[in-house]
């Protein structure tokens, strides 16, 4: 499982000393460069209240829109320091980073896209049945049309971002100390919950912060899983997407990290029943990929022939 992807760091030059220089050069972008872009949005941001002498130092007034540009515009710098540490640290494709393949398959993410998105939008549905009183329609046309094209396309480029880094360039890294899918799928959602535990809805909820990592250790370790079970990434591009998009325009919550003005409001964050739905999803998605998708194609390509 994931030999031909983890394969994928025998091209080029890749000694132990650029995996670190590697690392840490993206990290330089990440956290520097990609502050330096979004700094002019999230002053632009919260320009009314350092005007006004308002300004406390926390970001739960600022403009919603800005500050959501601010976030994701971040994420450029780490599009370009992988593309950067690929290409001359490493010395080999950058599509390397997604496939084997001499193409990249936009089939394959857009089933991850879809099959991800339904399964997300059905356990939403079953949560607002559960706890009707948690759905709030908050649905403002005018502030949804505005944001919409900027989250089509600023969130892809963020989620895709960490794709790229967390089950990319780091799940092939740590491919070359151990191929044991167990302990890779560990290791990657360990590296992914980490981070987010800085988001504002882990921050604002701290009797939660087990459960809340244990939701993204899940997210990154199953993702990692479907990378390797399928030797490419597309499948975790479109999943990744599909949810951050969901998150983004459809069903948001109280105090997410997307300031987004979606259709519904979840108005708890219920660490519990999110981590319950979130292991029913990651599961049903393998099944449904791995099991019923594939297997018909495989018997269709049969039949062909």
């Amino acid at each position: 499982m994931g030999q031909l992807f983890l394969n994928l760091t025998e091209q080029g030059k890749n000694g132990a000393a650029r995996w670190l220089g590697g690392t840490l050069n993206v990290l330089f972008f990440w956290f520097i460069i990609g502050s330096i872009l979004s700094a002019p949005f999230l002053i632009i941001s919260v320009w009314g209240l350092l005007t006004s002498g308002e300004f406390n130092g926390q970001l739960d007034r600022a403009d919603p829109f800005w500050l959501y540009l601010a976030t994701n515009v971040s994420f450029l710098g780490v599009w370009l320091g992988l593309w950067l540490t690929v290409r001359f640290i490493h010395q080999r494709a950058f599509r390397t980073l997604v496939t084997p393949a001499p193409k990249i398959s936009w089939r394959r993410i857009a089933q991850g896209f879809f099959v991800w998105l339904a399964l997300i939008a059905l356990a939403q549905v079953v949560e607002f049945v559960i706890y009707p009183e948690r759905a709030q329609f908050t649905f403002d046309p005018s502030k949804w049309i505005l944001f919409l094209p900027f989250v089509l396309i600023l969130t892809p480029i963020q989620t895709s971002a960490e794709e790229l880094l967390f089950r990319g360039y780091w799940l092939q890294g740590t491919g070359r100390l151990t191929r044991n899918v167990i302990v890779l799928c560990v290791i990657n959602g360990i590296l992914f919950g980490l981070p987010h535990m800085l988001n504002p809805e882990v921050m604002a909820n701290p009797n939660d912060t087990l459960v809340l990592f244990l939701n993204y250790f899940v997210t990154g370790a199953a993702l990692a899983l479907y990378t390797l079970r399928d030797n490419r990434l597309e499948l975790a591009l479109g999943a990744h997407a599909s949810n951050n998009l969901f998150a983004a325009l459809a069903v948001n919550y109280k105090d997410s990290a997307l300031t987004t003005p979606a259709l519904f409001t979840n108005s708890t964050l219920d660490a519990y029943f999110g981590f319950v739905m979130l292991m029913l999803v990651s599961v049903a998605f393998y099944l449904i990929v791995f099991r019923v998708l594939d297997r018909r194609a495989d018997k269709s390509l049969n039949e062909l022939y």
